[in-house]
């Protein structure tokens, strides 16, 4: 998703005109930059996070002789490793090259994926699944682990052929991604000079009044001085508790609806992802048409609420119904997430300031990862899990709420400033190399 222009006073028609001709010429340049950007590592990582869900299903619990406590406390220990390397790993990504990190990250994340199928105890796999969630600092996962299901191995249990099977990709794209992928867009290989120059005035125009590549421990600093930086946070962690529950219990949770065997089960749980890709493209599309955050994320939430209440309260006995609610559930806790990612990265302005918030704000808000792997507790209804589940939506949506308001009352105020008062505005933050967003002449986007 594209950030604001935030100093450009509105386009005449001609110039409008003039944009969408530009716009359309450049189209495949756009897509291509913003599919490597954001999708290059996304299906494998979310395969190897969550196929631990449809591992379970293969006969994970019995063969490594956990407890209840123990297959939870396995799938929520990923989520403090994440918490804190993600935030140094970033650091890491602004100063060296992205290309070699995120390629040396993947390998070792593939690798040890793969390993797991290896593991005897609690100790081993949960050992597994830290060092996953370090080094990582489902839409297909169903149907794969449908198909590994039917294969007929007496050396190999079926979730061990899933770790090796959904592990491997990762690694064999880990090298590729260490030669491909540009570190910045002078340096891509795919484009033409023309397409480079045009990326990298895009990227300028789009930061407005706050584009800065320079970088300072101060800079750094600066995020953990902002407010908005601690609201994120929480509407992060609320998401991805309802989220991250959803993903690592959807197997569980299908499985518990009906009598059919545990490869139906599996193949049963792609059509949620399925509805939720749909639907995720073309709330992001909308978002982006209509440069708009907050209303989307509460039209997701609603769907998503909708669906818990369904999930809590239709009887055990309506499978369809309760089949249609976990389909309206995961299309609701997936469809905002790309929405809220784009919103906090538009609203911070400076490279680093917006390498460190995201990194910030997606680590501490992982925690709500843990708190997902806890929460579904009481099969095969997993009422206080959708309980909680609800409660996490609501939170969310209430935040989302209070931080439209805060940034519309903010963008009001700084339409009013005068220019000495912009001066001081500027001073007060630290000067042009610190300002970042709090420039005056940025407007946040709602």
């Amino acid at each position: 998703m594209s950030s604001p222009k935030n100093t450009s006073p509105p386009a005449s028609i001609t110039e409008k005109e003039a944009s969408k001709d530009e716009a359309n010429n450049n189209k495949d340049l756009i897509v291509e930059l913003e599919n490597l950007s954001k999708e290059k590592d996304g299906l494998t990582r979310a395969l190897v996070r969550s196929n631990i869900g449809n591992a379970k299903l293969g006969g994970l619990e019995e063969d490594l002789n956990l407890s209840k406590s123990q297959y939870q406390w396995s799938l929520s220990i990923f989520y403090f490793s994440y918490v804190i390397f993600d935030l140094p790993s970033n650091i890491i990504m602004r100063r060296w090259r992205p290309s070699y990190w995120l390629g040396i990250l993947m390998f070792f994340w593939g690798t040890v994926a793969t390993a797991m199928a290896a593991s005897k105890n609690f100790a081993s796999i949960a050992s597994a699944r830290f060092f996953i969630g370090l080094f990582e600092a489902g839409a297909f996962g169903g149907l794969i682990a449908y198909g590994i299901s039917q294969i007929s191995d007496d050396r190999l249990k079926t979730w061990q052929w899933l770790f090796i099977i959904e592990g491997i990709p990762t690694v064999i794209l880990a090298v590729f991604t260490a030669w491909y992928l540009p570190n910045e867009p002078e340096n891509a290989k795919f484009l033409t000079k023309e397409e480079r120059e045009f990326a990298t005035t895009r990227l300028a125009e789009d930061a407005g009044a706050s584009h800065n590549h320079s970088w300072s421990w101060a800079q750094v600093a600066s995020v953990f001085t902002d407010w908005k930086t601690y609201i994120f946070m929480a509407v992060y962690i609320t998401g991805t508790s309802a989220l991250q529950g959803v993903t690592l219990f959807l197997p569980s949770i299908v499985s518990g609806l009906g009598t059919w065997s545990t490869p139906v089960s599996q193949a049963l749980t792609t059509p949620p992802y399925f509805l939720a890709f749909l639907v995720t493209v073309a709330v992001g599309w909308s978002s982006d048409r209509y440069f708009e955050r907050a209303y989307h994320m509460l039209a997701t939430n609603t769907v998503a609420l909708l669906g818990f209440l369904l999930l809590m309260f239709l009887p055990a006995s309506n499978v369809a119904g309760n089949y249609i609610a976990a389909c309206i559930v995961t299309v609701g806790v997936y469809a905002n997430v790309a929405v809220k990612v784009a919103w906090f990265n538009n609203n911070f302005g400076g490279l680093t300031r917006r390498a460190v918030a995201s990194a910030a704000i997606v680590s501490v808000g992982t925690i709500g990862g843990a708190i997902g792997g806890q929460i579904y507790y009481d099969p095969p209804k997993y009422f206080g899990g959708n309980c909680i589940a609800f409660g996490c939506m609501a939170a969310q949506t209430v935040l989302v709420i209070i931080l439209r308001i805060l940034l519309a009352r903010e963008n009001k105020r700084r339409t009013f400033l005068t220019d000495s008062q912009k001066e001081q505005e500027i001073e007060k933050y630290g000067g042009y190399d610190l300002v970042g967003d709090r420039h005056p002449s940025f407007r946040y986007v709602l």
